[in-house]
């Protein structure tokens, strides 16, 4: 007869791990519709900007998260732009700037690390001036820096848990996922501009 050890925890009924189980299955099922979602949306639209706002939507709400934002280095100033913000603070946070390599934002991005903060006012990197400019309060959040063709362009953020248990490892994945593809559309978005403007440039040439 099997011995348990005291003090040790029963392990869980067999009913409730297959239930445990058959969620896991289901919300990886749900991620990965959700990620073919947003790439089929990719390769069917220039719209960058409903693109990339579809892109955070989708990682809010895949992630169980009351918000995220995009942020972009300004390449004049070193600043991070918010350039999408989803949730009911969104339309506030609206081109909110952060200096260059302050916030967790700043430092997973100058780190090149993908950061998870389960208490973002005891963390001293924490930057305060915008949740103080929109009234919004950070509890908990996972940032992860965005990348072009190696060269770190922005980060993006999903912000509180909506269960209260804080940010996982696998959503750090699903995060960066949804990192990745915002990366791809900036990425041909740039393309498809320079290669407007060079028709352009051979077109202003041709007539001259």
């Amino acid at each position: 007869m099997t011995s348990m050890t005291a003090g040790a925890d029963p392990p869980a009924p067999l009913d409730d791990r297959v239930v445990e189980l058959e969620q896991q299955i289901s919300d990886e099922v749900t991620a990965r519709k959700r990620l073919i979602d947003v790439a089929v949306t990719l390769n069917s639209t220039l719209d960058v900007k409903k693109l990339l706002q579809f892109i955070m939507a989708s990682a809010a709400a895949l992630l169980d998260a009351e918000t995220s934002s995009l942020m972009l280095v300004d390449e004049d100033s070193g600043e991070l732009v918010i350039e999408v913000a989803t949730g009911a603070s969104g339309p506030k946070a609206m081109r909110q700037r952060i200096p260059q390599g302050a916030g967790i934002a700043g430092w997973a991005l100058a780190n090149h690390q993908v950061a998870i903060v389960d208490d973002a006012s005891s963390d001293e990197r924490f930057f305060t001036e915008v949740g103080k400019s929109i009234d919004f309060e950070t509890r908990n959040l996972l940032a992860v820096p965005l990348f072009a063709k190696d060269r770190p362009i922005g980060v993006v953020e999903v912000i509180n848990k909506r269960n209260g248990e804080g940010f996982s490892d696998r959503d750090s994945e699903l995060a960066g996922a949804f990192a990745g593809l915002a990366a791809i559309a900036i990425d041909n978005a740039n393309l498809y501009a320079q290669l407007a403007e060079a028709v352009v440039t051979a077109r202003m040439s041709y007539r001259f």
